[in-house]
């Protein structure tokens, strides 16, 4: 029988790109599972996760006795919990994140008064000739970057940042708002972190079309990625996007610039070769200039910074006199000031007051 047969089961967001008639049955895991393993699991006990996101993007609650569908991967979340793939066969694990990445948490923020939800292992769900089947399979096809950069005329804003929930898919949705209203074509991708649509959608209600994440590029998660792949990655949602010849492609990078995937990324030549234009988001003025200095340090072309340090005008007066340059609160994005930074030619024809915002929280 099918799993898909099963109408009790929960396929987590993590699996969307996989058809669900290649999920034909579950075998037992007989070697340490890998990155994107994809694994049927009944869940044992809830915990700080009792939603888990479906393929549609729609949350659902769970419930102990519930079966879901999700794939085996690494979190990095300083807020949260660290977590990682199992190094031998296992009978239970912990759901890493609502988006359906599982593995087992190791350490935990002081702040998470709860453990994560638990689940046992049914098995490994795999295709009809009994082979377990992998996210990594069915992923977005491999691009040259450089061998597309003739081709279109889109420029690359990146957005990083001084850590989790300093800011950052506000301030990449706010960008692309502010284009799309001035009647620019804009996409947007994520290029690291843990399985979780919210912000992808967010992206598209702020007008990004197409919108990418690595769960396109076949990852439930990037955390202990090596360069080849976290390159491979972002090479197949640059080619992705820069397909559909929009004038501007929005880059998140998750976490903070220190965290490992991040600096990796940052240090990589042909990673930075692509970049035109950035935007740094912390979290207060110490971190803006921090995350500045190392910015410039790396030689990328930066802009501004913003994020939540500019939830307050005393802090954001503070960030720019440190480091002599504009600090831009979501109302200066939108306001035209954005023109000035980016050096665009064309008319700009955004409200000059638009209240129309839905902030995001990094949590999943």
């Amino acid at each position: 029988m099918h799993l898909i047969d099963n109408p009790n089961i929960k396929y987590s967001f993590t699996t969307r790109a996989i058809p669900l008639d290649e999920m034909a049955s579950v075998v037992p895991m007989y070697a340490p599972p890998r990155i994107g393993d994809l694994l049927l699991a009944e869940v044992l006990e809830l915990g700080r996760n009792t939603r888990i996101e479906i393929r549609t993007g729609v949350t659902m609650s769970m419930f102990p006795g519930d079966h879901i569908v999700g794939a085996f991967g690494n979190r990095y979340a300083t807020d949260q919990y660290e977590g990682y793939v199992p190094t031998r066969p296992v009978e239970t694990c912990d759901l890493l994140s609502m988006g359906g990445a599982c593995g087992e948490v190791v350490s935990q923020h002081a702040s998470m008064l709860v453990d994560p939800t638990r689940l046992r292992i049914v098995g490994l769900v795999s295709d009809e000739h009994d082979q377990p089947i992998n996210q990594r399979a069915f992923g977005l096809p491999p691009y040259d970057v450089d061998g597309h950069l003739d081709g279109s005329a889109a420029e690359v804003i990146l957005v990083v940042g001084s850590a989790m929930n300093s800011g950052k898919t506000t301030t990449a949705g706010t960008l692309a708002r502010a284009l799309s209203r001035a009647n620019f074509g804009v996409a947007a991708g994520k290029i690291t972190g843990t399985a979780a649509g919210k912000d992808g959608r967010f992206y598209e209600a702020c007008g990004a079309r197409p919108v990418l994440d690595f769960t396109s590029a076949g990852y439930p998660s990037t955390y202990m990625l090596g360069l080849e792949e976290l390159l491979g990655v972002y090479d197949s949602i640059l080619g992705t996007l820069r397909a559909a010849n929009p004038d501007y492609i929005i880059l998140e990078i998750a976490d903070g610039i220190f965290q490992r995937e991040t600096r990796m990324l940052l240090e990589s030549a042909e990673f930075r070769r692509s970049v035109d234009h950035v935007f740094f988001a912390a979290s207060d003025s110490l971190s803006a200039e921090s995350g500045v200095r190392s910015i410039r340090e790396y030689g990328l072309p930066l802009r501004a910074t913003a994020g939540s340090v500019t939830q307050s005008p005393l802090a954001s007066r503070e960030a720019e006199e440190a480091l002599g340059m504009p600090c831009l609160s979501i109302e200066r994005i939108m306001d035209g000031t954005l023109k000035e930074m980016l050096g665009t030619g064309r008319a700009l024809e955004w409200s000059t007051r638009d209240d129309v915002f839905a902030p995001t929280e990094e949590v999943a």
